[in-house]
């Protein structure tokens, strides 16, 4: 699996606690507890294998936490004679894009001919020949205009199912040179709505980490941690 890119990367937070030892997975379980208890909305929990160095590394396991477009990647293992915790917030990257680009071009394809089709039947039918009857008939059965009006049908239609809680198509869409930037910028822009649920999502899931850190910590008799340890150390929402 490929090195998730830094760019893509909106916080992280680490901290190695001395003289302490716990098990990887049963913290992993208690982080999943304390998430379902927050009832996050479309929140979806996983394994995942990150290298650690790139082709013939090893992996290391990483507990993902999706929802709202973004991923936060937890990671708890030992460290000398300490134990090391860290989380990375990052965009989520979709999965399977040539089988949504592939269907882009399907449906692209499939809405070009329903638009084609009624457009050259109507002047067909059409017995009017004055200067702008022509000029329209020349400009609607272009085929940059109708290849324009379906990729527009096509930006609707993703944008629908984006809106419904769907989003792997919009992430995909993201990605399409010229087309993505449109998108983007008439049915995806960068809001304070979205800025304000990246943090919220990033502080319910920081929330619940530090939750069960201070449960493990407090069994073992060690001391809390301190404000400035619970605090990301790269934050690009702030």
């Amino acid at each position: 699996m490929p090195l998730s890119p830094l760019e893509d990367v909106l916080s992280h937070w680490c901290k190695l606690i001395e003289n302490f030892n716990t098990d990887s997975e049963g913290f992993y379980t208690a982080v999943d507890a304390a998430l379902e208890r927050r009832k996050i909305h479309d929140a979806l929990t996983r394994h995942i294998q990150w290298s650690e160095g790139g082709i013939l590394s090893p992996n290391r396991e990483y507990f993902r936490i999706e929802g709202s477009g973004f991923a936060i990647d937890i990671c708890a293992a030992p460290f000398g004679t300490g134990f090391f915790f860290s989380s990375w917030l990052s965009r989520k990257r979709p999965q399977w894009v040539s089988m949504w680009m592939l269907l882009f071009l399907l449906a692209t394809w499939g809405i070009s001919r329903a638009i084609a089709v009624p457009i050259f039947g109507m002047f067909q039918s059409s017995q009017q020949f004055d200067m702008t009857n022509l000029i329209l008939q020349a400009a609607l059965e272009n085929p940059f205009t109708i290849a324009g009006l379906s990729i527009l049908a096509l930006m609707f239609m993703v944008s629908f199912i984006a809106r419904g809680g769907y989003r792997e198509p919009e992430e995909v869409m993201l990605l399409i040179p010229v087309v993505g930037w449109v998108y983007e910028r008439w049915f995806a822009p960068i809001t304070f709505y979205r800025l304000d649920t990246a943090a919220m999502f990033r502080a319910t899931v920081h929330n619940a980490v530090l939750e069960v850190i201070d449960d493990l910590t407090t069994q073992k008799g060690l001391r809390a941690l301190a404000p400035e340890d619970r605090k990301p150390l790269l934050d690009r929402l702030g």
